[in-house]
């Protein structure tokens, strides 16, 4: 009877989970990387990486996941319907001095999912 439940458990959790719907989304990113050069210590640091989706279903970013805390994404929220664009914006936090490499992770619901982006760049110390 043991065995039994366990199958009826077991057969049940298979039925009821929802796969991860991937379509044929494409998203296609004007640029990959951005090298924001040498910043001065607390100086503001935003860009925005811009998009398109050249498919012919809609986009949805499911998530963006950055290397670090010090890195903030901002995207597009809503699907991106065929021929249209969104961007995703990334805030570095400069207020600590040195060289700096961070990936961007972003997740989206085509086949190709996820893609890499990155920044770079160099916080200068204080003289």
């Amino acid at each position: 009877m043991k065995k039994l439940s366990y199958l009826i458990l077991l057969i049940f959790a298979f039925s009821c989970s929802q796969p991860v719907t991937q379509n044929k989304a494409t998203i296609a990113f004007t640029q990959s990387e951005h090298n924001f050069g040498t910043l001065q210590q607390n100086q503001k640091a935003v860009y925005a990486f811009a998009f398109s989706n050249p498919g012919n279903t809609p986009l949805v970013i499911h998530k963006v996941e950055t290397s670090c805390g010090c890195t903030v994404p901002e995207w597009t929220k809503q699907p991106i319907k065929p021929g249209e664009k969104g961007k995703i914006s990334i805030k570095y936090d400069t207020s600590h001095p040195g060289a700096f490499s961070k990936t961007i992770t972003v997740y989206y619901n085509g086949k190709n999912s996820p893609v890499h982006l990155k920044i770079t760049g160099n916080v200068a110390y204080p003289e």
